[in-house]
């Protein structure tokens, strides 16, 4: 008989060769993006001016507060909306490459 291999399932199998791979001298290394931080600090910097800019667009609707010049308030909400919009690319597109293998 030949000799016994130990039990592996086949895609810890690939990932040991893999890392293999990439340990050889020369071995191609991915391409560097942003660093996560930095992609993570304009998200959050585009998440509070949305905040802010909806609060403030909100402003007249809540009664308090009676303005002078009602269509500023219109142009806050528009802006407002598209920040929002923008949110929610940056958080679709953080989604699909998380659930996206890699080739």
């Amino acid at each position: 008989m030949g000799a016994r291999r130990p039990a592996v399932l086949p895609s810890f199998a690939y990932q040991g060769e893999a890392m293999e791979d990439q340990k050889a001298p020369g071995a191609r290394r991915h391409a560097q993006g942003l660093p996560w931080r930095k992609r993570e600090e304009a998200l959050v910097g585009l998440v509070l001016w949305a905040v802010g800019i909806t609060l403030l667009a909100a402003l007249p609707d809540t009664g308090v507060f009676i303005p002078v010049h009602p269509p500023v308030f219109v142009g806050l909400k528009v802006v407002a909306a598209w920040l929002w919009l923008l949110v929610g690319v940056q958080c679709r597109q953080r989604l699909v490459k998380r659930h996206t293998p890699e080739p």
